[in-house]
């Protein structure tokens, strides 16, 4: 990945929510798949578990919106996104989402999601990435610089 050009008191894209974003080549999700690849197994084998209350926990949520243009934006959010699972007659199964938060106490802790906090904006080969906080910029930065 390209080095940047800024320092730690001239970030890009900051706001005064403390959000950052910037724009990216459409390689960088290369990199945060590799990410999420690390990833998966841990969130499958928990989702093993809290199946049997009827529970899934996505990752990351995909959401694809068409434009007037005719083209289509795709936005991946990245976080522990709680389903609930019912079959309905004639065994279809209906995803119905309940939330950020562990839906169930007696539930086990989720596992961490690494980029937690980041949302991609991809429209043709534009790729804008928005990351939750400075912090977290800085930590994911780091991470993909040192994938090579």
């Amino acid at each position: 990945m390209r080095k940047l050009p800024w320092t730690d008191n001239m970030l890009p894209g900051s706001t005064k929510k403390g959000k950052i974003s910037i724009k990216e080549s459409p390689s960088i999700l290369a990199k945060f798949n590799l990410i999420m690849g690390e990833i998966l197994p841990v969130f499958y084998e928990y989702n093993n578990i809290v199946k049997q209350k009827g529970f899934y926990l996505k990752p990351v949520h995909v959401v694809a919106r068409k434009l007037q243009d005719k083209g289509i934006v795709k936005y991946y959010y990245y976080g522990r996104y709680w389903y609930k699972i019912e079959k309905e007659p004639g065994g279809k199964i209906k995803w119905i989402y309940i939330g950020k938060n562990k839906p169930l106490p007696e539930l086990p802790d989720p596992p961490k999601n690494p980029l937690e906090g980041v949302v991609v904006k991809v429209y043709n080969e534009t790729v804008e990435i928005v990351f939750a906080s400075e912090k977290l910029f800085k930590i994911i930065y780091d991470r993909l610089s040192s994938q090579g």
